[in-house]
């Protein structure tokens, strides 16, 4: 599991891997490596009403995003995750052992695959939270013959080959339990996209399993300068969606001006709205099936809250502060002209005339 990365590690005689461990540094692999993406795992917390509850991230990568939900849920927690690379899987099984997760849990529940092709775990699992962040718009092999698949069969169509972000969805509700909810980071094209997209949109809205639609500050994923927007999906049917426009909530990185960041405030103003269906003034609100067809099936946010503002005009103020302006003007232009003829030049001549035609 360390070779790659700590390839002395088997050259080890007089040390245990405890007292050689202790001289490794993890600072990397830190619970809160995502947690500035994934707060939200107190949304998937407020959703959890049982004693036990179990979590599968198909996209796991080094784990980060399961520790953080598991600090944050006061269930039991049974930790499950997949991961493609090979490199990341490694850093997966490392920060289990690191964060106290037993060895044979690691290999019971962590493996290594495509969830794509759903070959390591039953199609029949099924977990009560899903929390995932795929690659957006990951090429994937949408090979005709998926459409036998009960994943793809029912919806009738396959995402498109450049761009398998429903491909993850539709797969991740196969292992959604009865009750569970999962959470899944796009970008916001994902809302509007036309073609085969358009109609596994169609499909999930009329089946009622997308439950909110939260868009997120530019940038809001790692560096990436792009518009990102959390949608929510549950298997029981939700007879309105409840759309939340965060977009503008975010807070600059000094440094990288592209992206944002939440505050505590602009997060807990999102929860509060989440959990409470709340609808607020050019914030938030619940969408009805029906105002959705007719949209064509269509997400996108400004079609359902209006965010303009309309900007009271102080209309004597402003006559006034131009009144001021157009003197000032007028000032400058005769001190130049009176500048301009101190110079008998043809270019100052015809400086003074394009002045005077100004005015």
């Amino acid at each position: 599991m360390f070779t790659s990365e700590y390839p002395h590690l088997g050259e080890i005689k007089d040390k245990s891997l405890e007292d050689y461990l202790t001289t490794c540094d993890f600072t990397g692999f830190s619970v809160t490596e995502s947690g500035f993406l994934f707060d939200e795992a107190e949304i998937l917390n407020s959703e959890v009403k049982t004693e036990k509850v179990s979590i599968f991230d198909p996209v796991a990568m080094s784990g980060s995003l399961l520790l953080t939900l598991k600090e944050k849920f006061q269930s039991k927690v049974e930790l499950y995750g997949e991961e493609f690379s090979s490199d990341l899987f490694r850093l997966l099984k490392m920060n289990m052992v690191i964060h106290g997760i037993d060895t044979q849990t690691i290999h019971d529940n962590f493996v290594r695959g495509d969830f794509l092709k759903d070959e390591e775990f039953d199609a029949n699992s099924k977990f009560d939270i899903i929390p995932m962040i795929p690659p957006f718009s990951r090429h994937w092999d949408a090979n005709p013959e998926l459409l036998n698949d009960p994943c793809f069969s029912e919806v009738g169509v396959l995402p498109p080959k450049s761009k398998a972000d429903y491909a993850y969805v539709l797969r991740g509700l196969q292992h959604l339990s009865e009750d569970g909810t999962m959470a899944v980071m796009l970008p916001t094209g994902a809302l509007f996209r036309s073609a085969t997209e358009g109609e596994i949109r169609k499909y999930l809205l009329e089946k009622q399993n997308i439950h909110a639609v939260i868009s997120l500050p530019q940038g809001a994923r790692n560096y990436m300068a792009i518009y990102t927007v959390l949608l929510i999906f549950k298997q029981k049917k939700s007879d309105k969606i409840l759309f939340i426009d965060a977009s503008r909530d975010g807070v600059k990185n000094a440094t990288r001006l592209k992206q944002n960041f939440f505050t505590e405030e602009g997060f807990t103003k999102i929860l509060h709205t989440y959990r409470n269906r709340e609808e607020v003034d050019r914030y938030s609100r619940l969408v009805s099936l029906d105002e959705i067809r007719e949209n064509d099936y269509n997400l996108n946010i400004p079609r359902y809250i209006n965010t303009f503002s309309e900007k009271k005009i102080d209309v004597e103020a402003t006559i006034s502060s131009l009144s001021v302006k157009q003197r000032v003007i007028e000032k400058s232009k005769k001190e130049m002209i009176e500048l301009l003829n101190k110079f008998d030049t043809p270019e100052a001549r015809q400086a003074i005339k394009a002045v005077s035609i100004s005015e």
